[in-house]
């Protein structure tokens, strides 16, 4: 073979090797591109746990906002309103808190309990509120030392958004024992109608079994109550306290 003849051969297989390599080039590229469109088409990542131990969850909204925390008593959350904290209590809220779509709280889960030298301070409160407003239906079971509730309430709430100012305000008061400045806030609230009005309750009080109706002002009206003792009435109160009808009636039967 001449040198010519050599120099072709070797030319044509250079570019056989390059037209080889280009088509694997190709082929992972390609197959580059399918695993990249795969795993964009299909984000979602699980894992499973036999058990996990953790102080706070966040579960989250695609645009960051909360929709439900879990969490101790020292990871517990301020109280959010559009996802900015705007109020934070004097004690710890340990449990599960709700947000609605905007990122404000609207009800939750707490609990805690305890037995401190003899005396029992134990509770747990679920809490639905009305929109950027607080609580308006509540289902609790409190227990101190010589008190205990169990039971179902029902709030008016005003239609009108929580001022957070002034309930940052009383619990500073609060926290300071300024007596004179929580009346003052108080009076403030009462007077300006953002406070609320207990509607309803249905459950037990210290023994006794109760079904109580409220008025717009929250004062009570009907009041169906068994005492522990086993004694029952029925009562109708005027807008003063004061009982106007009573079944069965205890006057007529000492009359009789």
């Amino acid at each position: 073979m001449t040198q010519t003849t050599q120099q072709t051969v070797l030319a044509k297989q250079l570019k056989t090797q390059k037209l080889i390599n280009y088509a694997f080039g190709v082929s992972i590229l390609a197959l580059g591109s399918y695993v990249a469109l795969g795993n964009s088409q299909n984000t979602t990542n699980v894992a499973t746990f036999e058990e996990i131990s953790v102080q706070r969850i966040n579960i989250i909204e695609t645009n960051g906002l909360n929709r439900m925390v879990l969490a101790n008593s020292d990871k517990a959350p301020a109280v959010e309103q559009y996802g900015k904290e705007v109020f934070r209590s004097n004690g710890a809220r340990p449990g599960m808190i709700f947000y609605n779509d905007e990122g404000t709280e609207n009800g939750g889960l707490i609990f805690r309990g305890k037995k401190e030298n003899e005396k029992v301070s134990h509770g747990l409160h679920m809490s639905f509120d009305r929109y950027n407003q607080d609580q308006t239906m509540m289902m609790q079971h409190i227990e101190q030392e010589d008190f205990m509730i169990t039971g179902l309430t029902i709030m008016d709430r005003p239609s009108r958004d929580m001022d957070f100012e002034l309930s940052n305000a009383f619990t500073k008061a609060q926290a300071e024992g300024d007596n004179g400045k929580m009346a003052e806030l108080e009076t403030l609230i009462i007077a300006e109608n953002k406070g609320a009005a207990r509607r309803a309750f249905y459950g037990t009080l210290n023994g006794s079994s109760q079904l109580r109706l409220n008025d717009a002002q929250g004062n009570k009206r009907i009041q169906l109550l068994v005492s522990k003792e086993g004694d029952a009435k029925l009562e109708f109160l005027d807008e003063e306290g004061n009982v106007i009808m009573r079944l069965p009636d205890t006057s007529q039967a000492k009359k009789q």
